[in-house]
């Protein structure tokens, strides 16, 4: 089993400090979203180059993203 990250929008204020962490750029800014009444881009994990280090989990001043475990296929 391998770790990927999960992220909860809600708590996100689209700062790209995870996708600057990342040390393999595993986070694209491109997830289009809605926060309040303004629209926002979000980070999206590409879950081949991740590696599951939880370096953006731990650089998130917003706690929004946490590392779960995944069964790979």
């Amino acid at each position: 089993m391998r770790k990927h990250p999960v992220f909860n929008y809600l708590n996100c204020v689209s700062c790209s400090i995870c996708a600057q962490a990342c040390p393999v750029s595993a986070l694209d800014m491109k997830k289009e979203g809605k926060s309040g009444k303004y629209r926002n881009v979000f980070p999206e994990p590409n879950n081949r180059t991740c590696t599951g280090c939880g370096i953006c989990a731990k650089a998130c001043p917003m706690e929004a993203i946490t590392m779960v475990e995944v069964e790979e296929k």
